[in-house]
């Protein structure tokens, strides 16, 4: 016969899990606590009502519950086998001792706010790890949320969610399930990424810290869609006590827009760490209580049918028939055991081992060497810049203490540098960039750069480019701007205009030119540049040349019946030359001149003279 997975059941499911006790039934289907019979160690079964007829749900189920038994972290529940029992799909997970967060907030509401900080850190951890795997949750919620007695918090249902929300069997009930967490583009259908799952466990610690939900209303649908229309209030309005920053944590993480929530789990992680309250009284352990599993006794065994109907073997047939009704003597043989194990304590039978070494070890490794002594192992996670991702940072008692066995040893195990986005500080002041860069914890180193369009001062360049991911930590190299390249004005003085033109532009330099009469400086040739050589200017700026037109012109004398020789005289003293032509002799005269009396004419430049009788003189 069909067994509903709500109902008290013993026996075998897949011939492997020997279910002893019912941890938990609800709609979806019931969590047993089961001993693995194979590898001889206590699991959680859990077994599905629905889905076993849909074949689209039978393969999400196997795709989903294939990628979360890949996921292995100490914030999420391990799942170690899945399959179908009868047509009911069922999953073998980790055995965790102690209470989900719904039924801690049953009991007490309000949770503090360093221990509600400390219990959605590691979720957020959860979260990351999962994100860095291709995977998010889809359904974040206090009952998928289990904290151990050790105070360890683990997320359960990896990979179940999405196979449930994408089966046309369940499509009708996802939403009413889950409607006080849904992130508003779940709600609206949308295309959804892991940011979702960070609304959602903003939405946890909002109820962490309030004890109550951010939106109320006459049904679930409506409660979910007034997320879409509203923003979640301040934590702060609803509880004064909570502190300012977690009620910024809360009003990030639960923005509408999934752009405006914290980009990544790992985000979360590092506000919740930095700016949430410390406090070494914060228990989450003190929370809870031990796993109570309801024991499978009564007048009847009811196993879980084998599929395709057949015989039953001789020990399916002797369960069966075998009477559990002995209550007298299961009490007296609990008591007995009780005694047993507190004389053995007292008597200090219980041998204590050195505890080995395993820092720096992988994960793996380091629980495999405790194990095999006899301890059990409790983990936390931290960021370390030292020690690599998934090694063990530290432990707890350290190597070399006595330790009996038994007892639990706990790792701190690396998450790996703390990571943080790199601001954009590019035309930033120096000053101000480095301050901006400190403050988000990384480290600045400068380099000088000339620059003809960055002012002096201000940062031409970055590296790592802004928005880049890296640990915090990391040195980021700005370049910044000295000013234009200054070069030194080359002397062009005395040379042709066409040189030194040249000697300007090749030194990158605009020539501006402008003329005057020099009685020493020949023709063409500069007389004077303007800076004057030497001095230093950004390229691109302009020397002006001053550059000579020859000296300034001179007035041709009257020379009409002079001698020869009064005209030369009279030449040379106005700074001219003379061509003398016609007659020779003494007592000739000037009869013409060329330039005429009064014209202007260079200096040193040349008369025509013509010389006759000067009849008229």
């Amino acid at each position: 016969m069909s067994v509903s997975p709500d109902r008290m059941v013993a026996g075998l499911i897949g011939d492997r899990y020997e279910i002893t006790g019912l941890i938990a039934s609800g709609g979806m289907g019931a969590v047993y606590r089961a001993r693995d019979q194979i590898l001889d160690r206590t699991v959680a079964v859990k077994v599905l009502k629905n889905g076993g007829d849909d074949p689209e749900f039978v393969a999400k189920f196997k795709a989903e519950a294939t990628n979360a038994a890949r996921l292995s972290h100490p914030n999420i529940v391990q799942v170690f086998d899945f399959g179908y029992e009868n047509g009911q799909p069922y999953m073998a997970m980790e055995f965790v001792d102690g209470q989900n967060l719904r039924e801690i907030l049953s009991a007490r509401h309000v949770l503090r706010p360093d221990v509600a900080a400390r219990i959605a850190l590691q979720v957020a951890s959860a979260l990351e790890h999962a994100r860095r795997n291709g995977l998010m949750h889809r359904d974040i919620k206090p009952e998928n949320i289990l904290i151990t007695t050790d105070g360890v918090v683990k997320v359960a249902d990896f990979g179940l969610s999405r196979a449930l929300a994408e089966s046309r069997a369940t499509q009708a009930n996802v939403l009413m399930g889950t409607a006080a967490y849904l992130a508003p583009e779940q709600v609206q259908g949308e295309t959804v990424d892991h940011r979702a799952d960070i609304y959602s466990l903003g939405i946890v610690l909002f109820e962490m810290l309030t004890g109550k939900l951010p939106f109320g209303g006459d049904s679930p649908v409506v409660v979910a869609y007034k997320r879409v229309a509203e923003d979640v209030p301040s934590a702060m309005s609803i509880n004064p006590g909570v502190p300012r920053e977690l009620d910024v944590i809360v009003a990030r993480a639960t923005g509408r827009a999934a752009s405006s929530r914290f980009a990544t789990a790992g985000q979360m992680v590092e506000a919740l760490r930095e700016q949430a309250p410390r406090s070494d009284t914060g228990d989450i352990g003190g929370l809870v209580h031990h796993t109570q599993a309801i024991p499978i006794v009564g007048e009847q065994t009811i196993a879980v049918e084998r599929r395709g109907g057949g015989a039953e073997g001789p020990t399916r047939r002797s369960r069966q028939k075998r009477d559990l009704r002995r209550p007298r003597w299961l009490a007296l043989l609990l008591l007995l055991s009780v005694v047993a194990a507190t004389i053995y304590v007292i008597a200090g039978r219980t041998p204590s081992v050195a505890v080995p070494g395993v820092t720096n070890l992988p994960q793996a490794e380091a629980v495999a060497a405790l194990t095999a002594r006899g301890f059990k192992i409790s983990t936390q996670s931290e960021f370390n810049a030292t020690v690599t991702a998934g090694n063990v940072i530290s432990q707890v008692p350290r190597e070399g203490a006595k330790a009996a066995k038994g007892s639990t040893i706990t790792l701190y195990i690396s998450n790996g540098p703390v990571t943080a986005s790199v601001p954009r500080v590019k035309l930033m002041l120096f000053s101000y960039a480095q301050q901006q860069l400190t403050a988000a914890g990384f480290k600045v180193m400068k380099v000088d750069a000339f620059s003809d369009t960055v002012r002096k001062g201000r940062v031409i360049d970055q590296d790592p480019s802004a928005d880049a991911i890296v640990p915090k930590g990391t040195t980021i190299t700005l370049t910044v701007s000295t000013g234009p390249n200054l070069v030194a004005v080359p002397d062009v003085t005395k040379k042709s205009q066409a040189d030194a033109t040249n000697a300007m532009e090749t030194a990158g330099f605009v020539v501006s030119v402008k003329q005057t009469m020099s009685e020493t400086v020949p023709k063409g040739n500069v007389i004077s540049q303007s800076p004057n050589a030497g001095t230093k200017l950004a390229k691109g700026s302009t020397v002006t040349l001053t550059v000579s037109t020859g000296p300034p012109p001179v007035k041709v004398p009257n020379l009409l019946c002079m001698t020869r020789k009064q005209a030369q005289d009279a030449l040379n003293h106005a700074g001219l030359k003379g061509n003398f032509q016609g007659l020779s002799g003494d007592t000739k005269r000037v009869v013409d001149q060329d330039p005429v009396a009064g014209a202007d004419a260079p200096k040193g430049s040349t008369v025509n003279v013509v010389m006759g009788y000067g009849a008229t003189c």
